[in-house]
């Protein structure tokens, strides 16, 4: 049974909703956010990441806080972002040339992740983690919801395609990287009402993005319970925002892999050592975008290879984690052939997600940035459910969960 309630955002004012938002905080590349920075002062990331004001320097919350919060004050002063008078439900599409992703913004119970209500499948970093609550606590806030996904539901989606056809959008805006945006304010309480009264009938909902920023919530709420032992659950402190996109609505890109060891790849038995567990096929000299499940290419030195993992290796497989195609990659490839161990170490190791295309995987190997693509087939949501509700966690970087939720604009307050 999940918890998921309406709650009254801070938000960026009707004619502001474009320049306020940023790209997702996760997503973007330090260069592109200091460059937000520096042409946009109305940018949200000058609260998320004032850092980014002190050239060359890493993270120093007792220096860079405080400016970050001078900024959020002065938005709230002037009116750049605004405090809604009462709990709502907010619907957020994402329209990405012909697809759109729609949305349900609410908050979720930090009792609920901690319980496994809400069910992970990747580790998080306790250093992160703990950046993330340092900085809700300062902020009193957090304005990147994390995205959640679960069994489809026709109430909830014939109250959201309601509201949709029936009111003009609160924002209608197109973002720098030509996406367009639209946010709905759902205000009627019957349908409130409706919608929570719906989850409370699903009994597992799953993290499709922003484990990290689950994490940090539930690390804030700990803090925050442990300042206020007698607190009664009700505390706004003991909630973090989330857009909720059922299964059949979310789209799952496969994440390459991208291995700088030239002494390897140039060897002279490369393509030996990877027939000891897989049967190679040369496939011309554009990098292989895999079509089926257990199948990945090879992209080096001008040239692509289709390979497989040999059948009797295959049969041997046990378990769902194992049988995953990034696990085989991880095993059988990094582990045997490159002796990466650690794939979120290795600083041999990089990842590029299919959302970018493969031409700029390409590019980026002839480039001579890496000597080596591994290229893989999607993960899919079923294998997402089921090492969820294992208990297990993949390798890193396994999927690429689109859509991005932007940051700032809808932003969750803590007390």
């Amino acid at each position: 049974m999940a918890t998921i309630k309406p709650f009254a955002a801070l938000r960026p004012s009707k004619d502001k909703a474009g320049v306020v938002s940023s790209p997702s905080y996760d997503s973007a590349s330090r260069e592109l956010s200091t460059s937000e920075i520096l042409k946009n002062p109305f940018s949200y990331l000058h609260v998320v990441k004032p850092y980014l004001h002190y050239k060359g320097e890493k993270k120093n919350p007792e220096k860079h806080f405080p400016l970050g919060l001078e900024y959020l004050q002065r938005f709230k002063n002037e009116g750049i972002l605004i405090k809604d008078k009462k709990p709502v439900f907010y619907i957020y599409r994402l329209i990405k040339g012909s697809t759109a992703y729609t949305g349900l913004i609410a908050t979720a119970s930090v009792d609920d992740y901690n319980n496994n209500i809400i069910l992970k499948h990747e580790n998080t970093l306790t250093e992160k983690q703990n950046e993330l609550a340092e900085h809700i606590s300062y902020f009193n806030g957090l304005g990147n919801p994390v995205l959640l996904t679960y069994p489809d539901s026709s109430v909830i989606e014939n109250i959201i395609n309601k509201t949709i056809n029936s009111n003009a959008p609160e924002y209608n805006f197109l973002s720098a990287d030509q996406l367009k945006h639209n946010l709905w304010v759902l205000i009627n309480d019957e349908d409130i009402a409706a919608i929570e009264s719906e989850f409370k009938n699903i009994e597992k909902i799953y993290i499709a993005d922003g484990h990290h920023r689950s994490a940090g919530s539930a690390t804030y709420c700990q803090q925050m319970r442990e300042k206020n032992p007698d607190g009664d659950g009700s505390e706004l402190y003991n909630y973090f925002p989330v857009c909720l996109i059922p299964f059949n609505k979310l789209q799952i890109f496969e994440y390459h892999r991208l291995v700088n060891d030239e002494a390897t790849v140039d060897a002279a038995n490369f393509l030996e050592c990877v027939g000891e567990y897989f049967d190679v096929v040369r496939s011309g000299h554009i990098p292989v975008q895999p079509l089926n499940k257990a199948e990945f290419g090879l992209y080096f030195n001008n040239d692509a290879y289709l390979i497989k993992l040999k059948p009797e290796l295959y049969n041997s497989l046990q378990g769902s984690l194992d049988k995953l195609d990034v696990s085989i990659v991880e095993e059988f490839l990094l582990k045997r052939i490159f002796n990466i161990n650690d794939s979120k170490t290795d600083k041999r190791l990089s990842f590029l997600d299919g959302s970018k295309g493969i031409l700029t995987l390409q590019n980026t190997i002839d480039a001579g940035e890496y000597n080596l693509a591994i290229t893989l087939y999607p993960t899919s949501i079923e294998e997402v459910k089921q090492i969820a509700e294992e208990n297990l966690i993949m390798p890193p970087k396994s999927t690429w969960i689109e859509p991005k939720i932007r940051t700032g604009l809808i932003i969750y307050e803590t007390i």
